[in-house]
């Protein structure tokens, strides 16, 4: 049986993934306070890249945990395989919760997507029962 062997880390290896968690951290703080959506859509480019800019953010944090913090960088292939199955039913995950977000239906005037949505604007006055008639009794509208 072959012997497990130990992988040392230097600990500036540690103090750089640190650093870069740190500095990931400044960007995604900065970007939950800057509307990107605001300047793609005056640019055509869409919205939702704040949602995609959040995310790639995040997973690029979680996967400098898993190779450095997690040892999985230095770990046999297997245990490569086991974690990249995470991220792919995390993608997958993912994929299904935001499909069935995007496909339900809002109330009028809200679009998950962020583009303006036709709404029907109100009944005439004249079409309104008087303030305090009750609904049903004579003069409501049917």
């Amino acid at each position: 049986m072959a012997e497990h062997k130990e992988h040392v880390v230097p600990p500036r290896v540690y103090a750089s993934v640190l650093v870069a968690l740190m500095a990931l951290l400044v960007v995604t703080v900065c970007v939950a306070f800057f509307d990107v959506d605001q300047f793609t859509r005056a640019h055509h480019l869409g919205t939702g890249w704040n949602t995609a800019i959040a995310l790639a953010i995040a997973v690029t944090k979680a996967v400098l945990i898993l190779l450095f913090f997690m040892h999985v960088k230095y770990s046999s292939k297997l245990t490569s395989a086991f974690a990249a199955a995470g991220f792919v039913w995390l993608g997958i995950a993912l994929v299904l919760i935001m499909s069935d977000y995007l496909t339900r239906n809002h109330p009028p005037g809200v679009n998950p997507r962020g583009e303006p949505k036709y709404v029907l604007p109100p009944p005439p006055a004249s079409d309104r029962p008087a303030l305090g008639q009750q609904p049903g009794s004579p003069g409501h509208y049917h």
